[in-house]
């Protein structure tokens, strides 16, 4: 099942010395490393980690590794057991499923961001429309023949002009509180 995995037959891998032919060329120190720990008896006994291995072909593989000693009857470490799971598949889809999460993450701001700009324009739009409304209205005073210097009309474009103000501070208020 071993030799299936990394594509290699068994003939080419009995007796091979380190580095193993299914070690990454990059890898090979970190590997003889963690061997070296191994061998020394410094491992802890059943504990799994990942690592990467190469196929004959040059792919990579994700593996799981989980190693255990071997002791005999009188109590005496004789080798190692270990066992090797690919994890390849499952590395993959997590990937996918990360890369997935990511892209709904960056919808779902780019949706608030079209809300909050739909709200903007709406809260800024009734001030805006309000001033356009009192400016016409005050040009339309101004420009009417009846237009004089009687003190109703100074009085109602003194209204239009404070209204206008008053409209384009809440529109102030709108963007400072963006």
């Amino acid at each position: 099942a071993f030799c299936q995995m990394v594509g290699f037959d068994p003939a080419e891998l009995l007796g091979q010395k380190t580095p193993m032919p299914y070690w990454p060329p990059e890898m090979v120190d970190e590997y003889k490393q963690r061997q070296a720990i191994r061998l020394a008896g410094n491992a802890p006994p059943r504990e799994g980690y990942e690592s990467v291995f190469m196929r004959k072909d040059g792919s990579r593989i994700s593996v799981l590794i989980i190693e255990a000693p071997l002791i005999n009857v009188l109590g005496e470490q004789t080798g190692w057991m270990s066992a090797f799971l690919d994890i390849t598949e499952q590395r993959r889809v997590e990937e996918m499923s990360r890369s997935t999460q990511e892209r709904l993450q960056a919808t779902a701001r780019l949706a608030t961001v079209g809300e909050m700009a739909s709200l903007l324009s709406h809260e800024l739009n009734q001030p805006l429309a309000a001033i356009a409304s009192y400016a016409a209205g005050s040009l339309n005073l101004l420009q009417s023949p009846q237009a004089s210097a009687s003190g109703q009309t100074w009085a109602d474009l003194q209204t239009a002009l404070e209204r206008i103000a008053q409209q384009a501070g809440r529109a102030g208020k709108v963007i400072n509180s963006v």
